[in-house]
């Protein structure tokens, strides 16, 4: 189910506002919206501002994005055409950053088509893009396309979540297997590396099992606080999981706990 949609903070609301509009003007964008950790009521002094950007091509060329930008970005503040995490520009106003996060929308139409029909079954943040849909706050949609995706996935799609509870709760099991045979051969990295498939899944599976999208990889424990169905202390047993050493014995005991009982809770909502 989506989130209600948090008050934010005078300033970042006309910071916000004033970004979309510019955006808006260019050719190709169907859509804007806020996202990120403003969006989810999550925001401190180091945050930066997420924007959505919805388009459809053709999409403006490098130059009129930049030149657009300009207008009302701080002097030498523009770079566009970020690839390291997909398409972006970044810019800052009054010194604060802004990423303007580039989503083909009819990419994400046809993610959105799946996540009903087969359902999406990723290990990772599967639903994450649903996520900033359904969780976002609008700023331009005149089409109103964006909104009307949003008002579906105000249901929360169930061959998604049918499909991420028949996989998941064997995968976590196959993954603490090798966590545990790689402490056993003292192979600390690939200990490292499994506890983090372990929570990659376990989290995965608790936003399906609680209908909720994946928010991604942020302040998990913040958003998982949400969920009603979890197991018992989930937080401060992954914090103690967090910190353990790789070669400590109890790391194994503390996520098979973890996955043990949420394990439980999937059976027990079949």
């Amino acid at each position: 189910m989506t989130d209600t949609s948090p008050t934010i903070s005078p300033a970042d609301e006309r910071l916000a506002q004033a970004v979309s509009a510019a955006v808006a003007e260019l050719p190709g964008i169907v859509a804007v919206s806020l996202g990120g950790s403003a969006a989810a009521g999550l925001a401190d002094e180091r945050s930066d501002l997420d924007l959505h950007v919805y388009w459809r091509e053709p999409l403006a060329d490098l130059t009129k994005r930049a030149d657009r930008l300009a207008r009302i970005a701080d002097a030498g503040s523009v770079a566009v055409e970020i690839l390291t995490w997909g398409r972006e520009d970044h810019l800052r106003v009054q010194g604060r950053l802004v990423e303007l996060v580039y989503v083909p929308l009819d990419d994400l139409l046809g993610e959105a088509e799946r996540a009903y029909g087969e359902g999406i079954g990723d290990e990772g943040f599967a639903t994450a893009r649903l996520y900033y849909v359904a969780n976002g706050r609008l700023l331009h949609d005149p089409s109103g396309a964006l909104g009307q995706l949003r008002a579906r996935l105000a249901s929360y799609p169930e061959a998604t979540r049918h499909r991420l509870l028949a996989s998941h709760p064997a995968l976590l099991q196959t993954y603490l297997r090798q966590l545990r045979l790689a402490q056993s051969r003292g192979d600390l990295l690939f200990v490292q590396h499994r506890r983090y498939t372990v929570q990659m899944v376990f989290f995965n599976a608790l936003f399906a099992l609680n209908r909720r999208y994946h928010p991604g990889e942020k302040r998990l424990l913040a958003h998982a606080a949400h969920c009603a169905l979890q197991p018992a202390s989930c937080s401060a047993r992954w914090e103690q999981a967090a910190r353990l050493a790789a070669d400590d014995p109890a790391l194994a005991e503390v996520l098979g706990g973890l996955v043990s009982d949420l394990c439980k809770l999937i059976e027990e909502s079949q």
